[in-house]
């Protein structure tokens, strides 16, 4: 009897681009819009998580045609608007889209303009989905947690390294997957977690 090749081992797909300026779905609840970085490159991730009601995690700069991208994906349905820090590249078109859209903006103590007051936990119970903030303990930044697709919203958590006691609290939602606030979406959470 006669044996055949084992079939060559595939190279895993790499994902697509990340395209400036246009949304893409990563799940059934979220989808990424690129700011245009510096030289053409993508710079920060604006992410639209819901489809009835919408909650937009880290506006971005207060570029007019970033703004006008995220309203013309969300529109009316844009509910709420957080972010991940207060630095001006996540959080300074905050204000403006609020204006565009009536959305409630919620950020930490002494963030112009917010409505209410972000905290460790605070929580957004929406019609098909739970998001949740954690604090990282540093300064004013959080990370927030998709509670149904258990993904983390991660800003730049993961440039420095993890913060102190931030593995424990983000492992307690058993994380799959990780949306960063640069570059690519991360389909396992095993890979930075050790989960």
């Amino acid at each position: 009897m006669r044996r055949s090749a084992p079939a060559p081992l595939e190279e895993p797909t790499p994902p697509p681009p990340i395209i400036p300026g246009v949304a893409r779905a990563l799940s059934p609840l979220l989808r990424r819009i690129a700011h245009q970085g510096l030289e053409g490159e993508p710079g920060l991730n604006t992410y639209l998580v819901g489809i009835d009601e919408i909650v937009i995690v880290d506006p971005g700069p207060g570029d007019a045609e970033h703004l006008d991208v995220i309203c013309g994906c969300g529109g009316d349905r844009i509910r709420w608007i957080v972010m991940t820090q207060t630095s001006d590249d996540y959080a300074a078109g905050a204000v403006e889209l609020k204006k565009k859209t009536g959305a409630i903006l919620i950020a930490p103590e002494g963030f112009v303009g917010a409505d209410e007051i972000l905290d460790d936990g605070y929580k957004i119970d929406a019609t098909e989905f739970v998001i949740r903030a954690l604090s990282t303990g540093n300064d004013d930044d959080f990370v927030y947690v998709l509670e149904q697709e258990r993904s983390i919203l991660a800003g730049d958590l993961f440039i420095d390294g993890i913060p102190d006691g931030m593995p424990a609290k983000v492992k307690k939602f058993r994380p799959k997957t990780i949306a960063p606030g640069h570059g690519q979406f991360i389909e396992d959470a095993k890979v930075v977690f050790g989960l």
